[in-house]
């Protein structure tokens, strides 16, 4: 079994290091939030220089959008079946592979010169990611102590966010600086790194003796036992494919208002960023109030933002569009994040967390290949608004679907 070979590595389990009332070691969530962070900069990396590159190649908008989904596809295909297996087998395994197969990845971008090889490369990207993230979560949603699994949850949530901005922001830098093979470079350093204080610092993540495991279910089954996770899943969904809107077309946006480059990513940056420093006190208050009233709201003022992108026409006015759609999201994430956690103890931690990332990762699948059909067909500026009504439309069908499981007596616990 992979599990126990691999777990040999740490001195110790994760268990001996923590209890259900007391913290998660500080380096131990370090790590763990490292590894996320790492694999998300590969999400982020490609939004300043992708889409200019691959309209040099030749590139509409349709290709433009295989191009940026192939990474969420594989995200999305194989996030529940690594969930369930991690379940079986254990943790640590997917994270180190997934960690080194990420970073030699990194260079096979350096080779890509078609847009058939840069889907190809994306989508071997993805799976490697896959194998980090989602298992992460599934660690500390388990070690957590109860009362603090939003401030937990909202801290890997945290780290995601800011792989997520931070790509940009390095994607851009080092573009202009140093070339873009640099900067695939440095991503790819950056995960070997990571992959090694993984093996180093973190024990085995295996579990007290004579505790059992869940037996692993598939996504339909999943889903099928909890309308919490339906609704959560649905939003989640709904509103990836709304803001994919923002985050695959802003650059083509800043060229027809008249923006630079390093504005965009300075846009996208701020946006961004300001949902993973949110993360921390949005879980703090989605564990002391209803996170599902958290959820709803933010997505809504999100989709608000959206839909309000083409109505300015400057660096300024997109800047507060983006303030607005990060303080929006910064509130949502932590909130559905606290509402996958506590359904994971019940129907497996491993498989809702793959789930959860799979929405995310099936929205940036559907959200750039049919944004991009938007632009070919009716201009830059539909997208925006196509966008900001899929999140909207989506959450109220969603409201009106799941509503009656959100009251207190249909669910083990205040949501």
């Amino acid at each position: 079994m992979p599990g126990r070979v691999w777990d040999k590595v740490g001195s110790v389990s994760l268990s001996q290091h923590h209890t259900s009332d007391g913290p998660v070691p500080a380096r131990i969530l370090f790590w763990l939030s490292a590894s996320v962070g790492v694999t998300m900069v590969g999400m982020g990396i490609i939004w300043p220089i992708m889409p200019l590159y691959a309209i040099q190649l030749g590139a509409g908008g349709t290709e433009l959008g295989f191009i940026i989904a192939a990474f969420n596809l594989a995200r999305s295909v194989f996030n529940p079946v690594v969930g369930r297996l991690s379940d079986r087998l254990g943790r640590k395994p997917f994270m180190l592979t997934g960690l080194f197969c990420y970073a030699l990845l990194s260079v096979a971008y350096i080779q890509s010169a078609s847009v058939a090889g840069l889907i190809a490369v994306r989508f071997a990207h993805g799976l490697a990611a896959v194998c980090v993230a989602p298992v992460a979560m599934a660690v500390v949603a388990e070690t957590a102590p109860p009362r603090r699994l939003g401030i937990y949850m909202g801290t890997l949530s945290m780290a995601l966010m800011l792989g997520v901005g931070a790509g940009p922001l390095l994607g851009g830098v080092i573009k202009d600086w140093l070339g873009t093979e640099a900067a695939f470079l440095t991503m790819g350093g950056l995960a070997l790194v990571t992959s090694v204080g993984i093996l180093v610092f973190v024990p085995s993540l295996a579990r007290k003796a004579g505790e059992t495991v869940k037996p692993s279910t598939s996504m339909r089954q999943t889903l099928r036992q909890s309308r919490i996770l339906q609704t959560v899943f649905s939003i989640r969904f709904f509103s990836a494919v709304g803001q994919g809107a923002v985050y695959t077309f802003l650059p083509l946006y800043g060229v027809a208002i008249g923006i630079s480059s390093t504005q965009v990513g300075i846009l996208l940056g701020v946006n961004v960023l300001l949902i993973a420093f949110l993360q921390r006190p949005g879980g703090r208050l989605a564990d002391r109030t209803r996170p599902v009233a958290l959820m709803v709201g933010g997505i809504v003022l999100s989709g608000l933002a959206v839909a309000g992108m083409p109505l300015v026409q400057n660096f300024s006015g997109a800047l507060v569009m983006n303030i607005l759609m990060g303080v929006a999201n910064g509130i949502a994430v932590p909130a559905a994040l606290v509402l996958a956690g506590r359904e994971g103890a019940r129907v497996g931690m491993g498989s809702v967390m793959g789930l959860f990332d799979a929405a995310l990762s099936l929205g940036f699948i559907v959200s750039p290949i049919l944004l991009g059909m938007v632009h070919d067909v009716f201009g830059i500026a539909a997208i925006f608004y196509v966008g900001g009504a899929i999140i909207l439309g989506g959450t109220l069908l969603v409201v009106m679907r799941f509503w009656s499981p959100w009251q207190p007596r249909s669910y083990h616990g205040d949501i």
